[in-house]
């Protein structure tokens, strides 16, 4: 009877070694995993913020290009006509 008592015992302490070994690397996991992740959502965060303001860069330049069309169009109603100009519609 003491022998099976030992048995037990000792599965019982192989048990919990074991399990506690398995919940040390779950949680060395875990903060890999959450250190990863904070990185990544870092990382998606900027290339986000680059896209936006690629892409306000180019409607800034497109409206700078159709501001300087419209200026050269009104500057050549400023300027005056040649004969060829006038009464055209």
């Amino acid at each position: 009877m003491y022998l099976v008592f030992m048995e037990v015992i000792t599965e019982y302490a192989d048990n919990r070694a074991e399990l506690e070994g398995r919940i040390r690397s779950l949680e060395s996991e875990q903060t890999t995993l959450l250190t990863e992740i904070g990185s990544l959502k870092e990382r998606l965060a900027t290339l986000e913020l680059e896209r936006h303001a690629t892409s306000l860069s180019n409607e800034v330049e497109a409206l700078r290009t159709e501001k300087a069309v419209l200026e050269e169009k009104i500057a050549t109603y400023s300027s005056p006509m040649t004969r060829n100009e006038s009464y055209q519609v």
